[in-house]
């Protein structure tokens, strides 16, 4: 998997600069996609959909001549992310076509494989790194008022914003909370400063107001990465605010308000529980449960599973046959974690696959943050703490299995690769 970079770190030259200057237009698109982008992705409803097109559609638009030119410099360096997103895609359309399944099958694995057009929308239209970062930290501080307004005005336990689902509400505002925070650079010497760390407390505040206990197991995964290789890119300052926000959460921990004590604890009581006397009737409960099922399937189907619309059916099977209990886990088409259930319903083809799309661009931008003094390295280490928070929130539910994670992870990822390909020696100064 070696990784060709090099060659787009001298393409931000005075002929670039000479270009988005002629062609007003052209940057103002740029621009603001790569900040609507962030920006509106959990403040408003299917905001990703139409960005997505956008960029399809700009992509399209801007001939053959750059497409060539964008494939002979960049295939090389993203070869195995198209083959993670594309792999996943034609396999789709395989088992669509050997096994008879609905054509609805292929509106996730086609998404994922749209996506790669992000790569090639940020490579031929060049948007500044700054908007970008900038749509990042207002998307977060704008998913903690989503959050704080649905907490107040309709006093539910659990917010879940205009994703319809609080699990997905609640792991997503993590992710582009860390994501802020891998900007700092971009604000050093200036007044917003905190920009990045306030929206990295707002993404938290966004998750705790939504119950999802996965997205703190994503949290505590990517905080060694991310001071890690942070404190190559932004110096000591990553360190202190991410002990800073870690300090807040211990404090927040015994706040009887944000109820995540109460939730730890029930979440162990719930462990004990159904170990002791096989109680699958908790929330924790329901999850082992579907975890036990899982492997019975994994075990009896290794090589393709049992089919990614089967879950519901093998569940149940399984209870007829007496080898499950009668519990609200059978109400369940996922097994709530994203390894178990790609080899439950896939089998090792698709989890072959799952692997690709998380190693692959894990493996790319670890290549970028081993550069030193590479400007790409604010991109690099944002892509790298998304895919590992994905991963974290992976072990406690699916994250290819709903369409909005879906599509955000292929969005962001391709986004990122691209800002990493094309950051230049003054990208983050202009």
């Amino acid at each position: 998997m070696k990784t060709m970079i090099a060659p787009q770190a001298t393409e931000t030259t005075a002929d670039t600069q000479r270009q988005r200057a002629g062609h007003p237009m052209r940057t103002l698109l740029a621009n603001g996609v790569a900040f609507l982008l962030p920006a509106l992705v959990l403040t408003t409803p299917d905001s990703m959909t139409v960005i997505q097109a956008i960029m399809l559609v700009a992509v399209l638009a801007a001939g053959r001549a750059q497409w060539s030119a964008f494939w002979r410099l960049h295939a090389r360096a993203v070869r195995w992310i198209g083959f993670g997103f594309g792999g996943y895609f034609l396999v789709s359309l395989l088992r669509l076509v050997v096994f008879d399944q609905p054509l609805r099958t292929l509106d996730g694995p086609f998404r994922l494989l749209l996506a790669l057009s992000c790569i090639a929308f940020v490579c031929l239209y060049r948007p500044r790194q700054r908007w970008f970062w900038l749509g990042m930290c207002v998307g977060a501080l704008g998913a903690g008022v989503v959050a704080l307004v649905e907490w107040i005005t309709t006093g539910v336990d659990r917010v879940e914003g205009f994703t319809h689902h609080a699990i997905t509400f609640g792991d997503l505002a993590v992710a582009m909370g860390v994501m802020a925070l891998c900007s700092l650079s971009e604000w050093r010497g200036g007044r917003w400063g905190w920009l990045p760390v306030a929206a990295l407390v707002s993404g938290l505040a966004a998750s705790v107001l939504s119950g999802s206990r996965g997205g703190w197991v994503g949290l505590l995964l990517v905080v060694p990465p991310l001071l890690h290789y942070g404190s190559a890119v932004h110096g000591r300052r990553i360190v202190y605010a991410t002990l800073a926000v870690l300090a807040l959460c211990v404090v927040a921990y015994f706040v009887p308000a944000t109820s995540i004590e109460r939730r730890t604890m029930d979440a162990v009581h719930e462990v004990q529980r159904w170990f002791a006397a096989d109680d699958a009737t908790t929330h924790v409960g329901v999850r082992l449960e579907l975890w036990k099922g899982s492997w019975m399937m994994i075990s009896e189907h290794p090589w393709l599973g049992v089919g990614r619309d089967n879950f519901f059916t093998a569940l149940n099977a399984l209870h007829a046959e007496g080898r499950l209990q009668g519990s609200p886990a059978l109400e369940y088409s996922s097994s709530h974690n994203d390894l178990i259930h790609t080899l439950a319903t896939g089998g090792v083809l698709d989890f072959s696959l799952l692997l690709v799309m998380y190693l692959a661009p894990l493996l790319f931008f670890l290549r970028v943050l081993a550069q030193p003094g590479s400007e790409a390295r604010t991109a690099a280490l944002a892509g790298m703490s998304l895919v590992v928070c994905y991963f974290g929130f992976g072990q406690t539910e699916v994250m290819f299995w709903l369409m909005m994670p879906k599509i955000f992870y292929g969005m962001m990822v391709c986004v990122l690769a691209g800002l990493c390909l094309t950051a230049g020696p003054s990208a983050l100064k202009r």
